[in-house]
């Protein structure tokens, strides 16, 4: 069972590595165990399962009427991103830095936007 848990934790570290700078100072712990991706992108991921798994349930709830027109899509995707944006840009430039909790709040509405567009996309409801 240990050598299944090796494998996976080098897994996820290395796919997290590819897409995440995986800065320990802005990153959560669990105990000793620096998480695989930063704060921001864990909230992204974790919204993301949310969103995904709220259109789903959603979709099975109100059947198949439901349908996303690609332009609003877009426009709720931007807005959505405008947090994480915010975020970003703000720490790039020093003008402000939240903490870690911050910064996965901050990234929550972009995951879960994204990760309802994507169940839509590939229901095809995204039309």
């Amino acid at each position: 069972m240990h050598e299944i848990l090796t494998v996976f934790a080098v897994f996820a570290y290395t796919a997290g590595g590819i897409v995440c700078h995986q800065l320990p100072e802005r990153s959560f712990f669990w105990g000793a165990w620096q998480y695989p991706v930063c704060a921001r992108c864990t909230g992204l991921y974790a919204s993301a399962v949310v969103g995904l798994t709220g259109w789903a349930v959603a979709r099975w709830r109100h059947g198949r009427d439901w349908r996303v027109a690609p332009r609003a899509a877009l426009v709720v995707l931007a807005a959505a991103a405008v947090p994480t944006a915010l975020s970003v840009v703000t720490a790039a430039a020093g003008w402000w830095d939240g903490g870690n909790v911050t910064r996965a709040l901050l990234g929550v509405p972009l995951g879960a936007t994204a990760g309802a567009l994507l169940a839509a996309a590939v229901a095809k409801d995204l039309r």
